[in-house]
C-alpha cells in the first residue's frame, strides 16, 4: 500500500512538472508570434509572464527568469511603459536575491527606489524596501535591515496593503530573532500569520509556520515548535514548494535533536542540506551545516562537527554573511574545546566576540559578555586541572611538590582575585545596562512620538494639497463667473447707472481681480513645498535668462535696470519652475518697492566653504529693522494696496522653496537706502560652473 501511495505521489509531481513545462513552451511560441507582428506591448507582457513562471516556487529557474525580466525592463523603458519597467526591475532583483546574488539584487532594488515618483507605484517601492531589508538581515546588518523595513511598513500602512503589512511584520520578526529577542520576534510572527490566515495566502502562511517553529524552539517550547514545523512541512509538500520542504526538514531535524533522536535528526539534516544545495541556496545550506555540527557535538562526534563547520565557514566568507560567520566561529570554539585544544578554541571565540560586537544591540551585549567570561573561567579551571596532574606526576620529589604547591596557591589566589574583579565588573556592567535600557525605552517613546508627528505632517500636507486643488478649481470658477457677468453688466447697462453705480461696479471688478491674484499666489505657495526632492541640476544662468525675458516688459515700464554681476553662476539641484519663481519674486520685489529713484537690482553669488550664497540687492525704500523677520510671514504686508500692489505671499513662497534643499533665506536693509535679500545653497545641492570668468553685464 505504501508503494502505491509513493507511486501516485511521483506521478502527480511528474504531471505537475509536465504542465509547467508545457506552459513555458506555450509562452515561448506566443513570444515568437508577437515578435513577427511587432506588437511591443503584448511582447512585454508575455516576457513578464514567462519570467514569473520560471521564477515560481514550482520551477525556480531564476537565471532564465532574470534574462526575461531584464528584457522587459529594456523594452518597457524604450516604450515609456514605466509600470512594466518597474515590475521588471523588481522581479529581476527578487530572482537575484533567491540565488543569493545579494549585491546584484541590491543594485536592482535601489535602482527601483531611486526612480522618480511618477515612474513607480508606491506599492512596488514598498516591496523593494522589504526585499532590501531581507537582504541586509541575511548579511547580518540588522540595523540597516530594520531601517529599510520601517520605510516599507510606513508605505504599506498608508496604502492599507494588508499583504505588505504582513510581510513587513514577518521580516521585523526575523530581525528580532537574529538579535536573540525571541519574545518580540514571536509577537511579530503571530501578527504576520494572523493577516495571512485572513487572506488565505498559503505560501506566506508556510513561512510564518516555519518561523513560529524556530522561535518556539528558542523559547524552549519544544512540543509547540515540533507542531508548527510538521504543519509547515505538510503545507510545503502540498504546494510542491521545494525550498519550503528543505527548510521544514531542517527545522524538524532541530526538534529531533532536542528529543535526543540523533540518528533520525542526522537523516533529516542530510536531506535538507542536499535539497538546498540542489536549489543553489548557499545561505540556507550553510545554516544546516552549522546545525548538523551542533548535533555531532552533542553526539560526541567532534571531528565530524569540525569538518562541517570548516566547510560552512568557507561558504559564509564567500557570501560575506557576517551573521553566519559569527555563528560558525562560536561553534568552532566549542568544537576545539571538545577536542582539548583550548588555544585554538580561544582564537575562534575572540573572532566570534569581535564580529558579534557589530551585530548585536546593547541589550544582547551583556549575554555575549557572560559567555566570554564563562569561557575564561572554564579555561582557568582547565589550566588548574593540568597543574594538579603535574603535581601528581611529581609527587615523589618533595621539593618539587612544595614548589608546585606554592605555584598552585599563587594561581588559585590569582584566579580568586580574577573572579572578584570580574564580579565587580559584572555588577557595574549591570548598572550601566539598566541605565542604557531606560534610555532606550525613552528613545523608543520619542521615536513613537516622531512617527505620529510625521503621519500628522503627512496628513497636513495632503490637506494643503487638497486646499490648493479647491483654490485652483472650485474657487476660481465662481470668481470667473462673477467677473464675466459684472463686465457684461458694465458693458450693457453702464449708461443706465449713475456715477455711484459705475463706481460700485469698478470696485467689484477690482476685488475679483485681486482675489484671483491671491488664489494664484496661495496655489504657488502650497506647491512650493509639496513636490519631491529635486534630482537634476539646473543651470542658474539659463534660469536668469528666462527671468529677464519674463520681466523685460516690466523693466521697460518701470525704467528699471537689472545687473547680473557674476556670469559664472553654479548649477543647482532644484525644480526649474521653482528656481525661476524664487529669483523672479525677489527681483520683482526689488523693482516694485522703489522710491523716487529709478530701480537698480543687482544679482550676485559668492562661493563659501559650506556652499553658495546668492544676493539680490536693490536701491528701493528699504525695510525697518523691526520688520526684517516679519517680511517672510504668510500674508504679511508692510504697506497698503494703494501704495504697493501684492498679496503678502511672495516672500513666504520664496522661503518655502529654499527650504526644499535645506537652505536659508534672510534680508539686510537700511530704511531709505535699499534692501539685500540673501539665500544659501548647501554644497550637496550645487555643482560649480565650467567657466571661471566673472564679468558684470547690465540689462534693462
Amino acid at each position: 500500500m505504501r508503494f502505491i501511495y509513493l507511486l501516485f505521489f511521483v506521478m502527480l509531481v511528474q504531471m505537475s512538472a509536465q504542465a509547467s513545462s508545457s506552459k513555458v513552451d506555450s509562452l515561448l511560441n506566443v513570444i515568437e508570434q508577437f515578435k513577427e507582428e511587432g506588437n511591443s506591448p503584448a511582447l512585454i507582457k508575455t516576457h513578464l509572464d514567462l519570467g514569473k513562471v520560471l521564477s515560481s516556487k514550482s520551477e525556480e529557474k531564476y537565471e532564465q527568469s532574470i534574462y526575461h525580466f531584464d528584457l522587459v525592463t529594456e523594452m518597457a523603458l524604450s516604450e515609456e511603459s514605466y509600470d512594466s519597467a518597474a515590475e521588471g526591475i523588481y522581479l529581476s532583483g527578487l530572482s537575484h536575491k533567491r540565488m543569493n546574488n545579494f549585491q546584484k539584487a541590491l543594485g536592482k532594488l535601489y535602482h527601483l527606489i531611486e526612480l522618480s515618483e511618477g515612474m513607480v507605484k508606491k506599492s512596488i517601492k514598498a516591496n523593494a524596501y522589504t526585499q532590501i531589508s531581507s537582504i541586509y538581515q541575511s548579511l547580518g546588518n540588522y540595523e540597516k535591515a530594520f531601517e529599510q523595513q520601517m520605510h516599507g511598513l510606513l508605505i504599506f500602512e498608508v496604502e492599507e496593503d494588508s499583504m505588505g503589512i504582513a510581510n513587513s511584520h514577518y521580516n521585523i520578526g526575523t530581525i528580532f530573532y537574529y538579535q536573540l529577542q525571541y519574545k518580540k520576534a514571536l509577537e511579530s510572527y503571530l501578527k504576520a500569520k494572523e493577516i495571512c490566515d485572513a487572506l488565505n495566502r498559503e505560501h506566506t502562511i508556510y513561512s510564518c509556520l516555519a518561523a513560529l517553529g524556530a522561535v518556539h524552539s528558542k523559547l524552549k517550547l519544544h512540543k509547540e515548535s515540533l507542531d508548527y514545523n510538521l504543519r509547515s512541512l505538510e503545507l510545503a509538500e502540498k504546494l510542491n514548494y521545494k525550498t519550503g520542504i528543505a527548510y521544514a526538514k531542517g527545522n524538524i531535524a532541530s526538534n529531533l535533536v532536542n528529543q535526543k533522536n540523533y540518528s533520525k535528526a542526522e537523516e533529516y539534516f542530510r536531506e535538507s542540506i542536499q535539497l538546498k544545495t540542489d536549489l543553489g541556496d548557499t545561505y540556507g545550506h550553510i545554516g544546516d551545516k552549522v546545525e548538523i555540527a551542533k548535533l555531532y557535538m552533542k553526539w560526541g562526534k567532534a571531528k565530524k562537527a569540525k569538518h562541517y563547520l570548516e566547510e560552512a565557514l568557507i561558504s559564509a566568507q564567500k557570501l560575506d554573511s557576517r551573521g553566519r560567520q559569527s555563528e560558525i566561529y562560536k561553534n568552532l570554539s566549542l568544537v576545539y574545546d571538545q577536542l582539548n585544544q583550548p588555544l585554538v578554541a580561544y582564537k575562534y571565540n575572540k573572532k566570534y566576540v569581535s564580529l558579534k560586537d557589530s551585530l548585536l544591540n546593547e541589550k544582547t551585549l551583556e549575554e555575549m559578555g557572560q559567555s566570554k567570561r564563562r569561557f575564561d573561567v572554564q579555561k582557568s579551571e582547565h589550566e588548574i586541572q593540568m597543574l594538579k596532574k603535574g603535581n601528581e606526576l611529581l609527587a615523589k620529589n618533595e621539593e618539587i611538590r612544595k614548589q608546585q604547591f606554592y605555584l598552585f596557591a599563587i594561581t588559585s589566589f590569582t584566579f580568586l582575585m580574577f573572579i572578584l574583579w570580574n564580579r565587580n565588573k559584572l555588577n557595574y556592567q549591570n548598572k550601566v545596562n539598566k541605565l542604557l535600557e531606560e534610555k532606550n525605552q525613552l528613545l523608543n517613546s520619542k521615536n513613537d512620538e516622531i512617527h505620529i508627528k510625521n503621519k500628522q505632517l503627512e496628513l497636513s500636507n495632503e490637506d494643503l494639497q487638497q486646499f490648493a486643488y479647491v483654490a485652483s478649481h472650485d474657487l476660481k470658477e465662481p470668481l470667473r463667473m462673477i467677473n464675466s457677468y459684472t463686465k457684461l453688466l458694465k458693458r450693457r447697462y453702464s449708461s443706465s447707472f449713475d456715477e455711484a453705480g459705475n463706481e460700485f461696479m469698478h470696485y467689484i471688478v477690482d476685488a475679483v481681480e485681486r482675489m484671483e491674484i491671491l488664489l494664484n499666489d496661495i496655489l504657488d505657495f502650497s506647491r512650493a513645498g509639496s513636490q519631491n526632492l529635486p534630482t537634476t541640476f539646473v543651470d542658474t544662468n539659463d534660469v536668469l535668462f528666462m527671468v529677464e525675458s519674463n520681466l523685460r516688459h516690466r523693466l521697460e515700464m518701470l525704467k528699471a535696470t537689472l545687473i547680473i554681476k557674476n556670469k559664472n553662476l553654479p548649477l543647482i539641484k532644484a525644480h526649474r519652475t521653482q528656481l525661476i519663481q524664487l529669483l523672479q519674486n525677489l527681483i520683482s520685489n526689488g523693482m516694485k518697492f522703489k522710491g523716487e529713484r529709478d530701480s537698480i537690482v543687482e544679482v550676485d553669488a559668492q562661493r563659501f566653504p559650506k556652499g553658495y550664497v546668492f544676493s539680490i540687492k536693490d536701491n528701493g525704500i528699504g525695510i525697518p529693522d523691526e520688520n526684517l523677520e516679519k517680511v517672510f510671514e504668510m500674508f504679511r504686508r508692510l504697506h497698503t494696496r494703494d501704495e504697493y500692489e501684492g498679496t503678502g505671499i511672495g516672500l513666504a513662497t520664496c522661503k518655502r522653496i529654499v527650504a526644499t534643499w535645506g537652505g536659508d533665506i534672510w534680508v539686510e536693509s537700511e530704511e531709505g537706502q535699499g534692501s539685500t535679500f540673501f539665500f544659501s545653497v548647501p554644497n550637496m545641492f550645487f555643482q560649480p560652473a565650467v567657466s571661471s570668468a566673472v564679468e558684470a553685464v547690465v540689462v534693462g
